[in-house]
């Protein structure tokens, strides 16, 4: 497990403290390293009068702003992204400008002792941090409100995990009992220090759930009136969303992802073949989507409507019964197609396949439009005629029937209405490479001149990112990270 902290979060670090900004990192202090290294999350606390400044330095440092789903916003809690470019790592900074604590579902309390808590911090290697003993006080509160609770106990959640028990146990080593005491007495003197204690003494002796649950529900009374909502609501709510979390996650396969505030993008990466066009696809969803809301579309390859399987159907039927003689290929050259007119079967086909492509593209642009990530193999582009672009441009518009002319133009308007994403990365590679990458599983005339036209297309005038893929798969991804990352 990495431990070395990343340039960015250093660099981070670096801008706060020349800038004065006043934060600290708040929670799990045992394990600074993970977060430097950006194992972890950046759980930051910020002086609200500082907050300006604060999200000034994200942008100067790349850090673009996410939303949660809804039902997962808290009030006086902001996400930002960053990336950092040696590593490819995300580094998700949760940067709260109110102390904001709860069950996960809900986060319903907020003890209003934030100036006291950055007040007690101190300088470490590379984040402030708060006192051991102010960050003990809040983690006991914390504990309670997720652990302590009677339908935390109907879940199943009453016991702590591993982690948060490592962190009392280093926390209570480190504070002196009178200073404790005294911390909790002023500063969280609506729970008080008997109820604290209890608790606390509860949980260090690893007390049974009958003896930890009643000393953790004093300490929940004693916040009832920091809650944003009434404790019986806030009960309601959090037993409704895990029942509706846990149905999205083991059932229906959803993550718990955000979206950029700036919106959805459709980002498409085109190559011929053996150029790596799905290894890179996958690298990059598989980069995005671990933080946000993020799918694959394959735009070469949409799925069947109901007209292409009835017309495909047909024609194949059709062509192997030797009902079709004279049949052209998919991508006709002109030494194939010669001029001739391809006859309706041929122009149905292309047109079909069109429109499946539209469609797919509506989809495309409807998950865009909600926020989402899309990551795109393949895409219909001028530059590239053998693979998703239009068939019927070579076809005669005179001397040909009307019907055809009809379907050529049905054809031409489909792909007229597949708007350019808005990404093109491209993978170039020369087609002796990409010829040798697909030996054995393409015959290589099928890979050399769909491989040359990308390789040999102008690409200077379309604002595509032009990527060297003949070089390792993991530059390769690298350089189109930052690509991505730019202009999201």
């Amino acid at each position: 497990m990495p431990t070395v902290p990343l340039r960015l979060v250093e660099e981070l670090c670096s801008r706060l403290r020349d800038t004065g900004v006043s934060y600290c990192h708040w929670k799990s202090t045992d394990m600074l390293h993970l977060s430097a290294s950006g194992v972890n999350d950046l759980d930051l606390l910020v002086d609200r009068r500082h907050l300006p400044a604060f999200l000034g330095v994200l942008a100067a440092c790349g850090f673009k702003q996410a939303r949660p789903r809804r039902g997962r916003q808290v009030p006086g809690v902001v996400h930002y992204y960053g990336l950092d470019a040696r590593t490819g790592t995300l580094v998700h900074v949760d940067a709260q400008a109110q102390l904001v604590l709860g069950d996960d579902t809900t986060k319903s309390v907020r003890l209003p002792i934030e100036q006291a808590y950055l007040a007690s911090c101190t300088q470490g290697p590379l984040f402030p941090v708060p006192a051991p003993v102010f960050e003990l006080a809040v983690l006991v509160v914390r504990l309670a409100l997720k652990h302590a609770t009677w339908d935390a106990a109907a879940f199943g959640l009453a016991p702590l995990r591993p982690a948060e028990r490592r962190e009392l146990q280093y926390l209570s080593a480190r504070v002196d009992d009178e200073v404790l005491r005294r911390v909790v007495e002023v500063h969280l003197p609506w729970i008080g220090w008997g109820d604290w204690s209890r608790y606390h003494r509860a949980l260090l002796d690893g007390a049974p759930l009958r003896a930890c649950l009643p000393a953790g529900r004093a300490v929940v009374r004693g916040v009832g009136d920091l809650m944003r909502r009434r404790p019986a609501v806030d009960t309601a709510l959090r037993c409704g969303r895990r029942v509706e979390w846990g149905v999205r996650h083991y059932v229906l396969g959803q993550r718990n992802t955000k979206r950029l505030v700036a919106g959805g993008s459709v980002v498409a990466v085109v190559g011929g073949d053996g150029a790596g066009k799905s290894t890179l696809t996958n690298g990059l969803a598989g980069w995005l989507g671990g933080a946000f809301d993020t799918r694959v579309v394959h735009m070469g390859k949409p799925p069947r409507g109901p007209a292409n399987l009835v017309v495909k159907g047909a024609l194949t039927a059709a062509r192997r019964a030797g009902l079709l003689p004279g049949w052209l290929p998919n991508y006709p050259t002109p030494a194939e197609h010669r001029g001739r007119f391809p006859g309706h079967a041929w122009l149905l086909w292309q047109l079909v396949t069109a429109t499946d492509r539209r469609r797919q593209h509506r989809r495309v642009r409807s998950l865009a439009g909600r926020g989402v990530l899309v990551v795109c193999d393949r895409f219909p582009v001028d530059q590239v005629t053998r693979m998703d672009g239009p068939r019927t441009r070579w076809v005669p518009t005179e001397g040909v029937p009307a019907l055809a002319r009809r379907l050529v133009r049905a054809e031409q308007r489909a792909y007229a209405a597949i708007a350019p994403p808005d990404l093109l990365v491209v993978l170039r590679v020369d087609p002796d490479t990409a010829v040798a990458r697909k030996l054995g599983v393409d015959p290589a005339e099928f890979v050399r001149p769909r491989s040359a036209e990308v390789f040999a297309a102008d690409w200077h005038a379309t604002g595509a990112v032009v990527l060297d893929a003949a070089r390792p798969a993991d530059d390769v991804l690298a350089q189109a990270r930052s690509a991505v990352w730019a202009n999201l």
